[in-house]
C-alpha cells in the first residue's frame, strides 16, 4: 500500500515493515493507531505494559481470556515484558486484516504453549477448565472435561497419534471453519472487527471515548 507521511515515532520504523501491514492505503488507520499506542505508554517511554495491553485488548476487542491474552502478548512480544509501537501496530493488523490460513496458524501458535508444534491433552485442559460450567464437583467436572477433550481428538487429530500437529488442526479447521477456536477466542469476532475498522476510519468520537478510558488518571 502507499506508504503514509510518518511521525517522529513511525519514522523509527522500517519502511519494508510499514509496507508489509494490510491497513487502508490512506495511512489513517496507522496514523490513529500510533495515537493510541503513544497515549497508552505516555508515562512509560514509548513501551506498551502487559497490563495496558490487556486492557486494550479488553475494552477495543472484547478479548478477556487472562490465559489466552497472556499467550498474545508472550508471542507478539517475544518474551520482553514491554511491546514496543511495531510489534503493537503487527499485533493489531493480525488481529484485524489476517487471511484465514494465517488465524489457523497463529491460533494454534497461541494454543500451543509448550511450543513443541503439538497440542498436548494438558494443553487443552488448561484452555478449557475454567470455561466448562458444571455445578457438580469438581472432581465430576475435571471428568467430563476429560471425556469432552477425548472427543476433541477424535475430531482434530488426523493421523491418530495422540497429539494435534499443526496439519491435523489446519485440515480440521478447513474442514469446518467453526471449530477455528473452539479451545478459546484468541481473535475478535467479525463484527468486533468491523466496530474497530471503522473507530480508525472515521468516528473519532468512539476512539477518543475509549482512549480516555483506557488512559488511567
Amino acid at each position: 500500500m502507499p506508504l503514509p507521511r510518518l511521525n517522529s515515532e513511525q519514522k523509527k520504523l522500517d519502511r519494508a515493515f510499514l509496507s508489509s501491514l494490510n491497513f487502508d492505503e490512506t495511512g489513517i488507520e496507522i496514523n490513529r493507531l500510533s495515537l493510541i499506542f503513544n497515549k497508552l505508554c505516555i508515562n512509560n517511554n514509548y513501551q506498551l505494559t502487559r497490563e495496558y495491553f490487556r486492557d486494550f485488548l479488553s475494552k477495543i476487542f472484547d478479548l478477556n481470556d487472562e490465559t489466552i491474552v497472556e499467550r498474545l502478548f508472550i508471542l507478539i512480544g517475544q518474551g520482553e515484558k514491554t511491546l514496543s509501537l511495531k510489534q503493537f501496530l503487527s499485533a493489531i493488523n493480525l488481529l484485524l486484516y489476517a487471511s484465514y490460513d494465517e488465524q489457523i496458524k497463529f491460533i494454534f501458535r497461541v494454543y500451543d504453549v509448550s511450543a513443541d508444534g503439538n497440542l498436548q491433552r494438558e494443553e487443552l485442559f488448561t484452555f478449557l477448565r475454567k470455561d466448562l460450567l458444571i455445578v457438580n464437583e469438581k472432581e465430576d467436572a475435571d471428568m467430563i472435561l476429560h471425556e469432552f477433550i477425548t472427543l476433541l481428538f477424535k475430531k482434530f487429530d488426523k493421523d491418530h497419534d495422540g497429539v494435534i500437529s499443526s496439519d491435523d488442526y489446519k485440515r480440521t479447521c478447513q474442514e469446518n471453519p467453526t471449530l477455528i477456536q473452539c479451545f478459546g477466542q484468541v481473535l475478535p469476532r467479525l463484527f468486533r472487527k468491523q466496530m474497530v475498522k471503522s473507530m480508525l476510519n472515521g468516528n473519532m468520537s468512539i476512539i477518543s471515548k475509549n482512549e480516555n478510558n483506557l488512559i488511567r488518571e
